[in-house]
C-alpha cells in the first residue's frame, strides 16, 4: 500500500460546538502530503450534521466515518443505527468490532460479519477491529485469536476493500503501546491470514491502535507492513493531532 491512514476514534466525546472548533483549527493549520488520508469518526448527531464542512477551507482533505452500525436493516431496535440511516450522512468509513463494543455490549464474530456485509452492500468501507487480552497475549493465544477473528467476521464475505486494525486490548488506553517487534509480528500474522481467505495484499490495509501518541507514532510507523493508525485519546485536541501525522 502506499499511502498512509490516519483515522481519530473519538468514541464518545466532542459536542457538535467542540467538533467545529477542532475543525476550524485542524484545517486552518493542515499541510499533508497526498500520500496521506485523515479519517475522523465523531460521534452519530456531529456525523449527520458535518454535511456543513464545505465552508471550510481544506475541507477536501478530510473524510469521515461513523464508531458503528447495527447489523440489522431496519426493525424494533431502540437506539440502533441501520446502515441506510448512515448512508444518508455519506461516511466513507465505518468502524466494527472495537473491542469497547466487544467487551462492554458483548458483540460477536457473527454480529461483525452481518455489519461487514452491510457496509459493503451499501459502498461504505469497514474498518474492522481485532486484538487479544493481557491473558490471552501471556498465553501465546495472540496470534491464533486473531486469525480465528479474522476468519469469523469476514466469513463469505467477498474480497473488497477493507480496513484491519490491530488493537491489543492491553494497550488501549493504557499507555502501554504494543513495540514495532509486537506489531511486525501480528501484521505478519494478518497479512497471512488475510491471504488466506482470498485477499490480495492490495485489498487490505493494516492499521494500528493502542495508545498511540505524538511521542511514538514516528517509532510505530517503522513496523512492518502498517498502513496507519486508529487514534483515540491522542486525536480529541487539534493541535496534538496535527503534531502526529506531521511526526
Amino acid at each position: 500500500m502506499n499511502k498512509l491512514l490516519y483515522i481519530a476514534n473519538w468514541k464518545m466525546n466532542k459536542n457538535f460546538e467542540e467538533s467545529e472548533l477542532f475543525l476550524d483549527k485542524f484545517l486552518s493549520n493542515i499541510n499533508i502530503k497526498n500520500d496521506i488520508e485523515v479519517v475522523i469518526c465523531p460521534s452519530f448527531l456531529t456525523l449527520a450534521k458535518f454535511d456543513t464542512i464545505s465552508r471550510y477551507k481544506n475541507a477536501s482533505k478530510l473524510s469521515f466515518g461513523a464508531q458503528n452500525v447495527s447489523d440489522q436493516k431496519y426493525g424494533a431496535f431502540t437506539g440502533d443505527i441501520s446502515v441506510e440511516m448512515l448512508k444518508d450522512v455519506k461516511p466513507n468509513y465505518c468502524i466494527v468490532g472495537h473491542s469497547e463494543r466487544r467487551q462492554l455490549y458483548s458483540e460477536s464474530d457473527s454480529q461483525i460479519n452481518k455489519k461487514i456485509k452491510l457496509l459493503i452492500e451499501f459502498g461504505i468501507t469497514p474498518i474492522l477491529c481485532v486484538g487479544e487480552s493481557l491473558v490471552q497475549r501471556e498465553n501465546n493465544e495472540g496470534k491464533l485469536l486473531i486469525s480465528n477473528q479474522l476468519s469469523a467476521c469476514l466469513k463469505n464475505i467477498d474480497t473488497n476493500l477493507i480496513i484491519i486494525a490491530y488493537e491489543p486490548i492491553w494497550a488501549i488506553g493504557t499507555g502501554q503501546s504494543a513495540t514495532v517487534e509486537d506489531i511486525s509480528e501480528m501484521n505478519s500474522t494478518i497479512k497471512k491470514q488475510m491471504n488466506k481467505l482470498g485477499y490480495k495484499d492490495d485489498q487490505f490495509y493494516i492499521l494500528y491502535g493502542g495508545s498511540v501518541n505524538i511521542d511514538n507514532a514516528k517509532v510505530l510507523k517503522t513496523a512492518e507492513s502498517i498502513n496507519g493508525f486508529l487514534i483515540g485519546g491522542a486525536s480529541l485536541d487539534a493541535d496534538n493531532f496535527l503534531e502526529l501525522i506531521k511526526r
